[in-house]
């Protein structure tokens, strides 16, 4: 879903109208003004946009020449393949002219759907379908312009890409102008976009050293020292800000020295409505609006965390085109839209354009005195990680999801095209037939039979929900087949007879396509019972043919068909491919690591798969420790396969998820659930009304809020983490609609192997190993600081005192190392600046470099008891267990 460019409405003013509507009259009669919301926060829009306008986006599809992006408030945009870097169009320009064996820098290796970029809007240009459709670039030339050697600072965050490899890292591309940017070793690639901190800037900023670290990312912020003004601030930043004015239809905030505003789909939603003014907060620049001087700002935890992914789909799984009834109006934002809460709770964003039907012009108010609304799903968008809805009845016409390659839909030529021809299918449903499916046989000249405006019956190929993508034939043989319909690998039984279409020609045999996608091979000696020399002389692309199923691996998508077999009626014995196993442990060999995910190859035979980086360990506390510690090369032992398909293998290194396999406690499809059953999953995503829970082979269940632990919860975040190991026992099912609930209350699963203080003990186990790695390999700060314990006595020098809050300490022990005490635990001591003091340990962060400490008296007594200090343990291991306990 695109919002397209609209004509927008008169307003007449009411009767008694507010201070607030008349000053909102009065500003949309001027044609020099941009349309804003009716209070300080603003809604962004096409008709908004303007060329050079910086924006966060998020990778949505990534092709062979283009990435789709999909941009604040629903809008997509384009990015091209020449409009990367000029360092990225340099490579693949080299690539080409070799003759080497050197794999081509593709798109797909240099992006990752869910991705978060800066971008900047190149061009706006206009479809033929009337669309308006935004370009954009990445390039760091672009990106930074505003930026200059002299401007450049420590603790800056920049967009670059990797320009070449030397010998000891990388020279960046920065986009500043004689500025040599290094990059120490990294696992990158030449032509990679990055995100990199600026850790060194020398030579008034002629030489910058980076780093891409995602932990120090995460914590660094644009401060006043590195005096961004509004032309070079950058989408993405990380700032703290501070609440100036709230509304209902957004916050007012300063941070540095601007103003920004926050709409109300970059609030959470649970925290809506406890922003007050002065209230100090975090977000994240989201874009600038180089006309008006706006910039917009998003409190959304998803953003404000570099270098993660961004969910592409909701939690409860794909709903574009869904017919939803039963949902009520919660807001109305008269100049935007409006936020409704459909049955489950989850929210959709109505655009103002599909409030009402185009030529209805009631009040919109009264959709709120409304008890109950319907509405269709249009879209999901990732950077609000939301549903973006209509009310209009014109968009009646079947989703995406509801066709399937039974349907013979009825439509209307809209379009010929050089590689087919598009047909409209309903109001907003549009399919393509391929220049090889005019006909039985190819037309070269399809202008002749097919005009627009022509009605016509179609057959659908495939559907791509995901991509909006229908595919449709008018093969008259496809469209009146009576035979059966392939359109799954586990449809494709042995022995099965089916109508198909060649695809592809080889020495070998034809590859036949099926629906969806489905396609199998042909060989040479199955194609006649009279041998072929050259198979091309026989058939060509796009004859419908009728094959029989000889072999089928569902698993691994493979076919074995046969043309010879239907002609001489063998009937073979029918049957089904033994599904595989799907645990199976052993070795990995790390290739290269993102924040996210590890990519690794599966030993002995190399075979690649990813491992997520929330499934090294049951302790999310823990991950971090362990991706720090992991080198590239390094062996991964005890990994478990969770799921596969065609693109990849997902493995986890969780041991209460191994264990849960190894027991039987999974299920490889919806088919197999049963009310009761106990099943040890991770927490997928968060969200205001309960959590939901991943397991084992993509399945995924909701744990309501009601049911999340054994007290009441009003936030689901203080009770659980992304990517937490969890115990679920399933309480509900639905078996239409596919969707089941379970708990996760410690009084109602089974305790996991062990009990609670086995997991405990194993995770203390886990980390201090990941410590004694990450120290061999570190500084020798990292040796020093795995050398103290908590509870350790240390004689210190206080370094900083300042009033009113915590303190600073140094020690000649310990050099290169942070020692620092928040304010609860200097409150009541006297402290100066060069005093010696002894201080107790807290907790030693390794990846920092910096160690905690107390001096209150009450921690610096004498310890308690061995027997008090097992029942802290226990009670430790209890709350790890069941987070009720925290």
């Amino acid at each position: 879903f695109t919002p397209q460019p609209h004509v927008q409405p008169e307003t007449k003013k009411r009767k008694g109208g507010s201070k607030e509507d008349s000053t909102t009259a009065k500003k949309k009669k001027s044609a020099s003004d941009p349309v804003t919301l009716n209070a300080p926060a603003k809604y962004v829009e096409i008709l908004h946009l303007k060329e050079g306008m910086l924006m966060l986006a998020c990778v949505k599809e990534v092709a062979d020449f283009d990435v789709v992006m999909s941009l604040p408030c629903g809008l997509l945009g384009f990015l091209q393949i020449k409009n990367i870097s000029d360092g990225y169009t340099k490579l693949l320009s080299e690539q080409l002219r070799s003759q080497g064996t050197e794999e081509i820098s593709s798109l797909d290796r240099v992006f990752r759907p869910g991705m978060l970029v800066r971008c900047v809007v190149l061009k706006l240009d206009i479809t033929k379908g009337g669309a308006l459709s935004i370009k954009l670039s990445i390039n760091p030339k672009l990106l930074n312009k505003a930026l200059r050697p002299g401007t450049l600072r420590p603790g800056m965050t920049l967009s670059g890409c990797v320009e070449s490899v030397e010998d000891h890292g990388y020279l960046v591309d920065i986009g500043v102008g004689e500025t040599k940017a290094f990059l120490p070793r990294q696992v990158l690639r030449a032509g990679q976009t990055i995100t990199c901190r600026v850790d060194e800037v020398k030579g008034s900023g002629r030489v910058v050293r980076l780093s891409v670290n995602p932990l120090a990312l995460a914590r660094t912020f644009a401060d006043a020292s590195h005096d961004w003004s509004l032309t070079s601030l950058q989408p993405g930043l990380l700032v703290k800000a501070k609440v100036k004015t709230v509304t209902k239809h957004g916050l007012l905030l300063s941070f540095l020295s601007f103003s920004g505003q926050v709409d109300f789909l970059h609030m959470e939603p649970e925290e809506e409505s406890t922003y007050t003014v002065g209230q100090e907060v975090q977000a994240c620049v989201l874009y600038i609006e180089p006309v008006t001087r706006l910039v917009a700002l998003s409190l959304r935890r998803h953003l404000l965390a570099p270098g993660s992914l961004v969910d592409l789909a909701p939690a409860g799984g794909d709903r574009i085109g869904e017919v939803v009834d039963g949902c009520r109006v919660t807001s109305m934002h008269n100049m935007s839209g409006a936020l409704l809460e459909l049955p489950d709770q989850t929210r959709a964003f109505v655009h103002k354009n599909h409030l009402k039907e185009t030529a209805q012009t009631s009040a919109l108010d009264k959709l709120l005195s409304l008890p109950e609304l319907s509405c269709r799903i249009l879209n999901f968008s990732a950077m609000e990680q939301v549903h973006f809805a209509s009310l209009r009845k014109v968009l009646s016409g079947g989703p995406h999801s509801s066709l399937s390659v039974t349907v013979l839909p009825q439509g209307t030529v809209s379009e010929l095209l050089d590689h087919g021809m598009m047909v409209q299918l309903s109001g907003n449903l549009k399919g393509l037939v391929p220049k090889t499916h005019l006909s039985d046989i190819v037309l070269r000249n399809p202008e002749k039979k097919y005009s627009a405006g022509m009605k016509i019956k179609c057959r659908v190929l495939s559907v791509e929900v995901d991509k909006r993508r229908v595919t449709l034939t008018r093969k008259k043989a496809l469209l009146t087949s009576t035979l059966p319909v392939v359109s799954s690998y586990a449809a494709a039984r042995p022995g099965l007879v089916a109508h198909g279409f060649v695809v592809s020609i080889q020495s070998f045999g034809c590859i036949v396509r099926f629906y969806n996608e489905v396609k199998g091979l042909v060989p040479l000696r199955e194609l006649s019972t009279e041998p072929l020399a050259s198979p091309e002389e026989v058939f060509y692309v796009g004859q419908v043919v009728k094959v029989k199923v000889l072999e089928c691996e569902p698993e691994k998508e493979r076919l074995l068909l046969s043309f010879k077999a239907v002609v001489e009626g063998d009937t073979a014995g029918e049957g089904t491919a033994a599904p595989r196993v799907l645990m199976e442990v052993g070795q990995a060999r790390l290739v290269t690591k993102s924040a996210v995910c590890l990519e690794v190859a599966i030993l002995p035979e190399e075979v690649p798969a990813l491992l997520p980086t929330m499934h090294l360990s049951d302790h999310v506390s823990n991950c971090a420790l362990l991706w720090e510690a992991l080198e590239e090369g390094d062996v991964i032992s005890n990994l478990v396969c969770l799921s596969r398909n065609k693109e990849s293998i997902t493995l986890t290194q969780k041991p209460l998820v191994r264990w849960g396999l190894e027991e039987g406690l999974f299920v490889k499809g919806f088919s197999d659930l049963a009310v009761g059953m106990t099943l040890v999953g991770w927490i997928k995503k968060l969200m205001p009304y309960g959590v939901f829970v991943e397991f084992p082979c993509g399945i995924m269940g909701l744990a309501p809020k009601s049911a999340l632990c054994d007290r009441f919860v009003t936030d689901t975040a203080s009770v659980y983490q992304l990517g937490q190991t969890v115990v679920a026992m399933v309480t509900t099912f639905d078996e239409e609609k596919q969707r089941f609930l379970v708990t996760l209350k410690g009084s109602e699963v089974t305790d996991p192997e062990g009990g609670a203080q086995a997991l405990l003990l194993r995770g203390l186990r886990e980390r201090r190993s990941a410590e004694e790695v990450l120290a061999g390999r570190g500084s020798g700060a990292r040796q020093e600081l795995l050398e103290l314990t908590v509870g350790q006595k240390l004689t210190l020098a206080v370094e900083e005192a300042p009033e009113g809050g915590g303190a600073t300490f140094k020690s000649d022990e310990l050099t290169g190392v942070a020692i620092a005490a928040s304010k609860p635990h200097v409150l009541g001591v006297t402290l100066t600046p060069g005093q010696k003091v002894t201080a107790v340990v807290l907790q030693v962060d390794l990846l920092s470099a910096r160690v905690h400490v107390s001096v209150l008296p009450k921690l610096l007594a004498k310890k308690k008891s061995v027997s008090v200090f097992c029942r802290c343990v226990r009670r430790t291991a209890l709350c790890l267990r069941a987070p009720e306990c925290a």
